[in-house]
This record gives structure tokens, sequence and C-alpha cells, in this order.
């Protein structure tokens, strides 16, 4: 079997090595969305997982180098919109630098003041609960204040570049 990155105890990483490592992992795709004095901010993070029962605990990365993390980082909450398997176009255009990531999507303020997508599975309200910097990331942990299930289904989960339809695989 010909391997298609290598990292070998002694070498230097290599980081684009390491993300054709990182590829074969799937991820799950979430929006985070806050308001901020500018208006409504969102995000999406393809690392987001729950962290603790008690307390309800969630957490996602951030890059270092994200123009929106500076706006939302003092925000004093923010919501988790968990993206369903049909969301693709959803979480592009979150993902869009430069653009009203807003424009054309449904969405309302919810009760704790930060945006939620119409299109969502669940949301999560959350406060923060500590950030800390990683290398090339920012990890931030969220406390839940509050959550909706939307609907149930099958996530929107990237692999390998490109969304991965779980429903194909029974």
């Amino acid at each position: 079997m010909t391997a298609l990155a290598t990292f070998e105890t002694g070498q230097a990483v290599d980081p684009q090595a390491f993300r054709v490592a990182m590829k074969q992992v799937p991820t799950p795709v979430a929006i985070v969305t806050a308001m901020s004095e500018e208006g409504p901010l969102g995000m999406t993070v393809g690392s987001f997982t729950s962290v603790s029962l008690s307390p309800a605990l969630v957490t996602f990365f951030v890059d270092v180098s994200s123009t929106t993390w500076p706006r939302l980082k003092s925000s004093p909450s923010f919501t988790i919109n968990i993206l369903g398997h049909d969301k693709g176009e959803l979480c592009r255009a979150f993902s869009r630098r430069g653009a009203d990531r807003f424009d054309g999507v449904d969405w309302s303020l919810n009760e704790h003041g930060n945006p939620s997508l119409a299109d969502a599975s669940v949301t999560l309200d959350c406060t923060v609960y500590s950030t800390l910097v990683l290398g090339d990331h920012i990890q931030l942990v969220g406390e839940v204040q509050g959550f909706k299930v939307h609907h149930e289904g099958m996530p929107l989960v990237f692999f390998n570049g490109s969304f991965l339809d779980l429903r194909e695989r029974g």
C-alpha cells in the first residue's frame, strides 16, 4: 500500500501532509452566530463537539486568522446552529470572506439575542466558558444555556475535502 502522506518520528511535521492525514477524519459542520454592534455575525466551524454533560459544555476551534473571531469574541453569548445533511450551500455561505453571510438566509433573533438559522437541525445557546490558544487555532468552550432540536436527521459532515452524505451509508 502506498502512503499519501507520512510523518516519521524525528522529522518536522509538514502542515500540508498533516492536512492530508486529517482529511481522513469526518467532522460535523455547524455555524456559530452572535450579535455585534454592527449586526449579525456568523461563521462555519468544522470542529464542533460536545465536551461534558454536567455542566453542559461544547467546543469548537477557530483559525487565529479569522476575521470574524475578533468581533464574535466580544459577544457575551453565541448560538451554534447544527446543520442537516442537505445544508451544504448554507455552510458555504457562512464560509465566504468579505460577503454578507446572512444575505438570503432565513434567520431570526432567539431569546438569547443571537441569530438562529431557520434551517438548523439543532440550535444551542451558549455563553463563553473558556478560550485557549492552541497553535494556529483558538479553542472556544461554550456552556449551553438552552437548546432546541428542530428536527432529527442525518448531520452535515465534512470528509476528505467535501460533504459526506451519510444516507448512502445506510
